[in-house]
């Protein structure tokens, strides 16, 4: 085994980390009445938030002058280069974007696009049109309330059932013993949260988010990380195919992800809009809180407005496109290696 590998690294080397704002205390509800994307005014309705599609322009220059929208990070107000003008807008978490992005982005995503951001925007159908055809489209939306013992009894009964179908996929003590710790410890650590089939069976997978693979399949064996003899017993992987080379998903991954699936049918929930906070364990007060959800590669970087280093990163499963982040958003050392190829130094 390397030298200072260990089940920790390897299950928070890549997650992005944000100090979240301070937990705002639910105010009286109140009534609300804005212009939304489509134009329409919403009928009057009672909300501690207004809908996702609840926007206000922003018309002062003065405030927003030399602010880069955080999705694009072009200057609002400046006309790019094969772009309209860059128009600020806010939504009803106070969060400010450009029209072109937030409306694109709410296209498939009802959440504020800022990770760290935690106001629930909950769904209107009956006052705002944009509502109404989303809860249509994604009726179907399944996620998962994650219960460690009650998952990991289920994932020790498939994993035994699928070694009664061949011998092929049983496990030694060693990896049975490593692979469950990861697991128990991924479930802890996610417990109470929503997750979708696809999120989860990414977090669960071992290779995943390694930053070296090598080392993990020292650590977890070869035999855990090798190809299905019969790859059709599992899933095909939709999400994201390109993790892996093709024909060199570990068994594993395809297990987690036939797993994660079928309970999310048999158990999931319909859910308008979730969170995915996790607690810092250095320190119980409240207002500790961080964004702890991690990512799985950075695929590539260029230079921001402001002169600094900023990277695409892949997350995992399907809950956010790939999108910028700085190296201070995210796990100090994971940037590390890809740097060191791309001969990147920070200023």
């Amino acid at each position: 085994m390397p030298v200072g590998f260990n089940e920790e690294s390897l299950s928070t080397s890549s997650a992005a980390r944000w100090k979240s704002p301070r937990k705002r205390a639910q105010t009286a509800t109140e009534e609300t009445q804005e212009t939304t994307l489509s134009g329409k005014r919403n009928r009057t309705s009672k909300c501690v938030y207004p809908c996702p599609h609840t926007m206000e322009a922003v018309r002062s220059r003065r405030s927003q002058e030399k602010t880069p929208c955080s999705i694009c990070l072009e200057y609002f107000f400046d006309t790019p280069s094969g772009r309209e003008r860059v128009m600020p807008v806010k939504m009803g978490c106070q969060h400010i974007f450009c029209r072109e992005c937030i409306e694109t982005h709410l296209s498939s995503n009802i959440k504020c696009p800022l990770p760290w951001c935690e106001a629930q925007l909950p769904l209107q159908p009956d006052d705002c049109d944009l509502c109404a055809y989303w809860g249509k489209t994604h009726a179907d939306c399944l996620i998962l309330t994650v219960r460690a013992e009650e998952m990991m009894r289920s994932i020790k009964d498939e994993l035994d059932r699928l070694v009664t179908e061949s011998d092929f996929f049983k496990l030694s003590r060693t990896q049975n013993s490593r692979l469950m710790f990861h697991v128990s410890n991924t479930l802890k650590q996610y417990e109470w949260q929503f997750h979708s089939g696809v999120d989860l069976a990414e977090l669960l997978d071992p290779f995943l988010r390694v930053l070296d693979r090598d080392a993990a399949r020292t650590y977890y064996g070869a035999t855990l990380h090798a190809p299905a003899p019969n790859p059709s017993i599992f899933p095909p992987r939709e999400n994201d195919p390109d993790d892996y080379p093709a024909g060199q998903e570990p068994w594993i991954a395809a297990f987690f992800r036939q797993w994660a699936l079928e309970y999310e049918k048999e158990n999931g929930e319909v859910k308008e809009g979730w969170g995915i906070w996790a607690k810092n364990k250095e320190n119980e007060i409240e207002d500790s809180w961080e964004w702890m959800w991690p990512y799985k590669n950075i695929i590539t970087h260029k230079t921001a407005v402001n002169g600094k280093i900023v990277y695409l990163v892949k997350w995992v499963g399907n809950r956010y496109p790939a999108s910028w982040c700085g190296k201070e958003q995210l796990a100090e050392g994971s940037h590390k290696n890809y740097d060191e190829e791309h001969g990147i130094v920070h200023s």
